[in-house]
């Protein structure tokens, strides 16, 4: 016989699932920014780069900020055009 330990009663909704998918992505992209940040420098002997005409140092720090902010905004873009259509098609 096998025993369940259930802790609450609480069953997991969709909206929390692509939330924490969401969350989790933008920590793997920070993550893995981090990891260019660390290498690129060595690698390829650059140690800056320019975005919008200003000079940003290439450290794991502002890679990692860049990576997270990148895929959070298109994460968000992507779930407000989702949200909107979802509208439509609950008014047909």
């Amino acid at each position: 016989m096998r025993r369940v330990l259930v802790l609450t009663d609480r069953t997991v909704g969709g909206r929390t699932v692509v939330a924490g998918l969401g969350l989790a992505l933008v920590a793997a992209t920070a993550a893995f920014g981090a990891l260019l940040g660390a290498t690129l420098p060595r690698h390829l002997g650059v140690e800056e780069m320019s975005l919008f005409a200003l000079a940003i140092p290439i450290t794991p720090l502002t890679f990692a900020v860049y990576g997270a902010a990148a895929m959070g905004s298109m994460l968000l873009a992507v779930g407000l055009v989702v949200r909107v259509l979802s509208r439509f098609d609950d008014a047909v």
